[in-house]
């Protein structure tokens, strides 16, 4: 049974790193609130890459299903999150290849126009003061790249800095970086110059 911490905080106060170590030691409502606090983050990301729900829904219970049947080989992750992410996006991947709807030597392919049943909402955003921002970047980003639109993505509504996205997205720290840049000039002929610098700053793109 799950033992909270002497001031008997609720689950949804445990952090992640505590509660994926009870979790490894077969702890079913630790399991239970780390798949209900990211499965609608890992949602709202799978679903980019598909127009099939069900697939998504799918694979993230799979994924669930498979670190609760492994819990005890697992290393703790530094960052619950990043290992969820990247484990959804091979997840998918793999899926996909073995459906033969995408080639092995193919990239998925990344739609921020594709949603699901749980659209995207500003309240999923670490950074509250970003929200106006976001949801600036939510017309534009489509005119973009798919690999810009998912870098984009993962650095406005993930908070992931530029080594955690290349790791989700098996790029190097400097393609990841180039890519952000590239996608960050080319808002700049869509919006107005000055938000888009202010945006780099409240991000901390620029030093």
């Amino acid at each position: 049974m799950f033992r909270s911490p002497p001031n008997h905080r609720p689950l949804e106060a445990i952090a992640d790193a505590d509660l994926w170590r009870h979790f490894q030691e077969g702890d079913e409502l630790a399991m239970g609130e780390l798949a209900e606090r990211y499965y609608k983050r890992l949602y709202n990301y799978g679903s980019k890459f598909s127009r099939d729900h069900e697939v998504i829904r799918d694979c993230i219970q799979d994924l669930f299903l498979e670190i609760w049947d492994k819990r005890q080989t697992l290393s703790q992750p530094d960052s619950v999150k990043l290992y969820l992410l990247v484990s959804i996006r091979r997840r998918i991947y793999r899926r996909k290849t073995e459906n033969k709807w995408l080639e092995e030597s193919e990239e998925l392919d990344f739609d921020s126009a594709l949603v699901g049943d749980l659209p995207i909402e500003t309240t999923i955003i670490e950074d509250e003061t970003s929200q106006y921002y976001v949801r600036k970047l939510q017309q534009l980003i489509p005119q973009l790249s798919r690999r810009q639109q998912e870098i984009i993505y993962l650095r406005f509504y993930e908070n992931l800095d530029n080594e955690a996205i290349a790791e989700v997205m098996s790029l190097s720290r400097g393609a990841v970086a180039n890519l952000l840049w590239r996608a960050l000039k080319e808002l700049k002929d869509y919006w107005y110059a000055g938000l888009v610098f202010l945006l780099m700053v409240g991000f901390g793109l620029l030093k």
